[in-house]
């Protein structure tokens, strides 16, 4: 059993977090290059990183993020295990860590910022963690420090990690004191320059796009220096968050942050879903006990499974979608290559993103940038269409982004018609969107209107579930080369073209393609559990 498969099925314990965030380096005797390699590679940080997300990784950590919604963190963290000094630094991991991976972009994740900085200076109080942790331990119980929005515990920060490279140098034996000293003052100079940061701007400057605050003097010219660090391009703003957030003040209701149950139920209604649906995202006013909720709450809220299928009908209103490109042409510097994720937050990111012109977009109440009203009603629908077969159905949509609600709509019926189990049906959604997006961002040369044509159909005896997607684009690459990522490089801000089809391939256990009469006919097979 692979150790980041433990978390998800044992019980909730201090060591099953322990087994997956650490894996093999648990002490420094454990300090070698090829574990210092594989665990930076999952934790995205250090020399080693890089942006290739590792999917379960990813999931397991968002579905901790889940629960800690549903439950909040005092119910979630009860358990008086979480007190013992193991199940403090595991919780630490998790509060600190996990969002940054699974709100990545957004407010969320840095929401648990002022708890973990102040839990990682209660473990230093009296050098006590020493007395308590070992050398590969102390790391996490120190990286909180430096994530903190304030000078005296970046002082400390630095203070500890200082102290902590010499002692993993120490500790190693001598045949692995180089790559140690290569990565413990690697992290020393990220340390030192994030307190340069904070000692120049009281606050970091990457951050304020996410946070909607307007640049500082000396802060643009910070973030157009072509010496700024690598670990500042980890988290540019989000599209869909700041798109669905002007969205739902359009309607008038809503004001930045705060959220009313008559703008949500609006947006609900413009894209087919009933506000009074038991399966509706309504029930965040419930679980937070008020009629109005923080933006960042909703967001996190609409990332639930059972609501994944309303929050992808929502990002493609036409509305949504209108916003979210604008949010991309600020955000990006190739305004004709509207591509998300970027290929390099370093390289495709403008480095000062114009705060201002975002907050226009995202805080203008009811009117266009022209003027115009906007008005935004159940009436409006998207353009795809279906149609039934003896096994299954087949669905039509236009090549543009805004078919894909009702694409991912009717999917989701199909699944529920067929008992399909959440993980399967999670599966299935990101194969057909992840296809049909490509198709629309890159199978067309032209600006014409084309026709997407997917077929679904479920042989119940074997649950082998068939996907056939035809279209009349550009003839594809060989499969294998369609579907595979680019070589991997250990550059932090290097992002894989071409991940999401990537994640097609593992999720399948056949694809395959062929041109026939001036058509592209690729066809997956996947076996459906119970």
């Amino acid at each position: 059993m692979k150790p980041e498969e433990n978390i998800r099925v044992l019980k909730r314990s201090p060591e099953a977090v322990l087994n997956f965030w650490l894996g093999r380096l648990r002490t420094a005797a454990d300090a070698s290059r090829e574990n210092w390699q594989q665990g930076m590679l999952k934790w995205r940080i250090g020399p080693f990183a890089r942006s290739i997300e590792n999917p379960q990784f990813l999931r397991i950590q968002r579905e901790w993020c889940e629960q800690m919604h549903r439950e909040g963190l005092d119910r979630f963290f009860a358990d008086p295990v979480w007190d013992t000094p193991k199940g403090f630094l595991a919780k630490l991991i998790v509060l600190d860590q996990f969002p940054r991976s699974a709100y990545r972009g957004t407010v969320l994740a840095y929401e648990n910022d002022h708890l973990t900085a102040s839990m990682s200076r209660q473990a230093c109080e009296n050098d006590q963690e020493f007395t308590q942790y070992n050398v590969i331990e102390r790391f996490w119980i120190y990286i909180p420090l430096s994530h903190a929005e304030d000078l005296t515990l970046q002082e400390i920060s630095l203070e500890k990690f200082s102290r902590w490279s010499a002692d993993l140098i120490a500790e190693v034996p001598p045949n692995r004191r180089r790559i140690n000293q290569f990565v413990s003052w690697s992290i020393v100079k990220a340390i030192i320059e994030h307190s340069e940061a904070l000692l120049l701007f009281d606050r970091f400057p990457h951050r304020n796009a996410i946070h909607q605050r307007l640049h500082r003097g000396g802060e643009p010219q910070y973030l157009n220096d072509t010496l700024r660090p690598l670990w500042s391009f980890t988290q540019p703003p989000d599209p869909d968050y700041f798109a669905l957030l002007g969205a739902l003040n359009r309607i008038g209701e809503s004001r930045n942050s705060r959220i009313t149950r008559s703008a949500l139920a609006g947006l609900l209604r413009a894209a087919g879903v009933s506000p009074k649906d038991p399966a509706s995202p309504m029930d965040v006013f419930d679980l937070v006990g008020e009629d109005e909720v923080p933006w960042s709450v909703l967001y996190r809220h609409l990332h639930l499974p059972e609501h994944m299928r309303t929050f992808h009908r929502l990002r493609h209103l036409p509305q949504v979608a209108d916003l979210a490109s604008a949010i991309k042409t600020l955000i990006l510097k190739n305004s004709e290559d509207l591509t998300w994720p970027p290929k390099s937050a370093k390289y495709s990111v403008e480095p000062a993103i114009d705060v201002t012109a975002l907050n226009a977009l995202v805080l203008n109440a009811g009117e266009h940038q022209d003027g115009s009203a906007s008005q935004i009603d159940g009436s409006e629908s998207l353009p795809a269409g279906s149609a039934e077969t003896g096994r299954g159905i087949i669905l039509f949509a236009c090549n543009d982004r805004s078919g894909l609600g009702q694409v991912a709509a009717a999917v989701d019926d199909f699944a529920d018609r067929h008992d399909f189990p959440p993980q399967d049906r999670y599966q299935v959604q990101l194969c057909i969107e992840e296809i049909f997006m490509y198709i629309v961002e890159r199978g067309y040369d032209d600006t014409g209107t084309h026709q997407i044509e997917i077929q679904l159909e479920m042989d119940e005896g074997e649950r082998r579930l068939a996907i056939r997607v035809i279209d009349d684009g550009q003839e594809r690459e060989t499969v294998p080369s369609l579907f595979q990522p680019s070589p991997d490089t250990i550059q932090e801000e290097s992002v894989i073209d071409g991940l999401g089809l990537h994640l097609v391939q593992t999720y399948v256990d056949d694809i395959r393609y062929r041109r026939e009469h001036g058509r592209n006919h690729l066809s997956l097979s996947k076996i459906v559990g119970r």
